[in-house]
This record gives C-alpha cells, sequence and structure tokens, in this order.
C-alpha cells in the first residue's frame, strides 16, 4: 500500500518529461480498440470495470512514463480491481491510497484534488509511484532495477528501501540492484540487531525494524511476473 513520506512535488509539479524513461517498454494500442487487443484468457482476469478505465490509465500512464501495463500490474496486486477495497490499515481504492498520502497528495499535486474516485484514486497512486522511482534513480541507474526499488518503496515505504540500501553498501553490495534489496530487507529484522549497531549510531534502523519483508518480497516478485504476463498477452 501506498504510505506517507516526505519529499513529495510541490502543488505546481509534474513528470520531467525530458528525463529518464521509467519503463521503456510500452504499447501504442488504440485505447477504442482495447476488446479486441485483449487476450481472450485474460478477461476474467481484468474485469469489465477496471477496462472503462483504461483510457485514462493510457493517458496518465504515458504522461508519467510508465507502460500501462505495469500499472494494471499494480492494481492488480493492490486491490484485486477492486475500487472500493479498503485495507485493515485504511489503505483505499484501486491503488489503495492511505488516507494521509491522499490528503497530502490533494494539497501538493495540482492534478489530483481527490483519492477516494477510482479515477483520481488512479491518477494518484501513478503520481505516487512516479515519485518513488525519482527518489531512487540515479544517473546510469538501469530503470527496471530503479522500478523494482519503487514498487518496494510503494508497498513498504521509501524508508525501509532506504534502510536496506545502507546495508547493501555496509555489506559491499550495489545498493541500486533488486537482488541486494532482496537480501538486505530481511535483515532489517530484529533478530539482526547485532548487525545493526555497527550501522545506525541509534543501534537500530532508522525506519525501526521490519517484520513483513516477506510480503515486500513477494509484493514486488508478482507485479513484475503479472506486468511480463501482460506484456505478452495485450499489445
Amino acid at each position: 500500500m501506498a504510505l506517507s513520506c516526505s519529499g513529495i512535488h510541490s502543488k505546481n509539479s509534474s513528470p520531467n518529461l525530458g528525463g529518464q524513461a521509467l519503463v521503456v517498454e510500452t504499447s501504442e494500442s488504440n485505447s477504442s480498440s482495447e476488446e479486441s487487443n485483449l487476450d481472450p484468457s485474460l478477461r476474467a482476469e481484468i474485469p469489465e470495470s477496471i477496462r472503462e478505465y483504461l483510457p485514462l490509465i493510457k493517458k496518465y500512464s504515458k504522461i508519467y512514463g510508465f507502460d500501462w501495463r505495469l500499472i494494471i500490474a499494480v492494481i492488480q496486486q493492490e486491490s484485486s480491481f477492486r475500487h472500493d477495497a479498503v485495507s485493515p490499515k485504511g489503505a483505499y481504492g484501486l491503488l489503495q491510497i492511505m488516507p494521509e498520502t491522499g490528503e497530502e497528495l490533494v494539497l501538493t499535486v495540482s492534478h489530483i484534488y481527490d483519492f477516494r474516485t477510482p479515477e483520481q484514486n488512479i491518477i494518484a497512486g501513478i503520481h505516487y509511484l512516479w515519485t518513488q522511482f525519482n527518489r531512487f534513480y540515479t544517473k546510469g541507474m538501469d530503470s527496471v532495477e530503479c522500478l523494482k526499488l519503487a514498487l518496494a518503496a510503494y508497498n513498504a515505504g521509501p524508508g525501509r528501501v532506504l534502510d536496506a540500501q545502507q546495508l547493501a553498501l555496509y555489506l559491499g553490495e550495489d545498493p541500486n540492484k533488486w537482488e541486494s534489496i532482496k537480501m538486505t530487507l530481511p535483515l532489517l529484522s530484529a533478530e539482526y540487531y547485532t548487525l545493526h549497531k555497527y550501522i545506525w549510531d541509534s543501534g537500530r534502523p532508522r525506519s525501526g525494524y521490519f517484520r513483513n519483508y516477506r510480503e515486500t518480497l513477494n509484493y514486488v516478485e508478482k507485479i513484475m511476473q503479472n506486468y511480463e504476463r501482460y506484456k505478452k498477452s495485450i499489445k
């Protein structure tokens, strides 16, 4: 689920379309012919209630530099395509926006004025994922590797990924590689407190101990698997 964080863009901010490519593989299909381009085997997985939002998803995915099929995969993982989904922690909608995150986006992003309608929830979620991508992107970094870090941050909060990166650096691993973060996220749990004492002055990760790392690892892997499947099935 999307968690509130600092570093959100200003009210008049917009994606830097002249900057890095976020996800380089995109589909150029015409939104008016979605039904004919949708593999029959996926019709049951992508219900009509979501297909009606495909033009909106395509529009904002293009604005933010994402492949729209990636966003479909995120929606599937976040809410199982239910626009009224509410998590036990209060995350809401297709892209499971936390109330504090949604309220911050309303205050800081000019084209987001709500996060509870399906349309605005989609826009808010795409914007938030874009924010996480830009948080972790460095010049020359592989965009797919960065995307995986951004997805982990979307699920667990950026602080968890930043702590995992710091652990990776300490262990001599590349902090910009998902394989490194996969290895270090579990090391943020309390059982590795002796290791933490060598890295953080407080003796514990900056964002605290992390117990739900398995959820985050599964979250990223499932989205990437479904994204690859959608790329092959939806043109």
